[in-house]
């Protein structure tokens, strides 16, 4: 998991790009000047989003009450299949160097196949195109947000925005090796002293979209896939070097994905245990 860089753009030119491609429909002549006439309140709007995006306060918004033609048509803005929403997703999982990063950052498990709304879009239709309310994440991960976004006054996912991850490692596995069988339990643990209103908010996120168990029913193929490569160069690679070599790689994927990126801590606490080691050779 790792942060996102929001939308750099100007939000109101955002908005006028998405207006200027809808069109009218023959069921629907009069959307455009509907739509129009709702512009320059929705820019407005906008900027208490920008208060919002820069202080990190999201629940301090209220939304704007935006209810029957007005609200539909604010909603049919939204268009997953919408060219400039597209080119937004893209510009937003393009990293390192001009790569594609096209994983979600809310599981690191999927590819993207949608853009979240931070805060909801059937509760603030005037952000249904706010580009720093859309987040890329893949449809399970929207799909276990759904509408849901606070409690309390109190956000319960993480904005990937404006949440900074921390360095520290958080998440961990714990491995129960038994004859032919490797059953890993990931847990979240604050032992390195993270804040800890921060680590309430991770472990929300986490139990909300159900990460522990989705990072468990993919460790089978990690577990295999590891497996596999260290008996393929064991005969010809000493243990040591290809130890390192693989820890090497691990690494490297944690550059991409952060420290606490399931996969790296899964092969990490696999490589460094003897007795899955002692499995494979025996």
């Amino acid at each position: 998991m790792r942060n996102l860089n929001a939308y750099s753009g100007d939000t109101s030119d955002f908005l006028d790009e998405v207006i200027g491609s809808k069109r009218n429909s023959s069921k629907d002549p009069n959307y455009k000047q509907r739509i129009n006439i709702l512009a320059s309140d929705i820019k407005v709007l906008f900027g208490n989003y920008e208060t919002a995006h820069n202080t990190n306060n999201h629940v301090s918004l209220t939304p704007n009450g935006y209810a029957n033609q007005e609200k539909t048509d604010l909603l049919k803005l939204y268009s997953s299949g919408n060219s400039r929403l597209i080119k937004l997703k893209n510009s937003i999982t393009t990293v390192l160097d001009n790569r594609a990063m096209n994983t979600c950052q809310y599981c690191t498990i999927a590819p993207v196949g949608s853009l979240d709304h931070i805060v909801p879009k059937g509760e603030f239709p005037e952000f249904s195109v706010n580009p720093k309310n859309l987040l890329p994440a893949c449809t399970t991960c929207n799909s276990h947000k759904n509408e849901n976004w606070k409690e309390s006054n109190k956000t319960i996912f993480l904005n990937l925005y404006t949440d900074i991850l921390p360095s520290e490692k958080y998440l961990f596995v714990d491995l129960l090796i038994t004859a032919n069988n490797i059953q890993p339990t990931f847990i979240l643990r604050n032992t390195n002293n993270i804040d800890l209103d921060f680590f309430e908010l991770l472990v929300s996120h986490y139990t909300k979209l159900h990460l522990l168990e989705r990072f468990k029913q993919e460790s089978h193929k990690i577990i295999s896939e590891l497996t596999h490569l260290i008996c393929n160069f064991i005969n010809s690679t000493p243990l040591n070097l290809l130890k390192t070599n693989i820890l090497s790689k691990i690494e490297d994927d944690k550059a991409v994905f952060g420290c606490n990126y399931y996969k790296s801590v899964l092969e990490e606490a696999l490589i460094n245990n003897q007795q899955y080691l002692d499995s494979i050779l025996d």
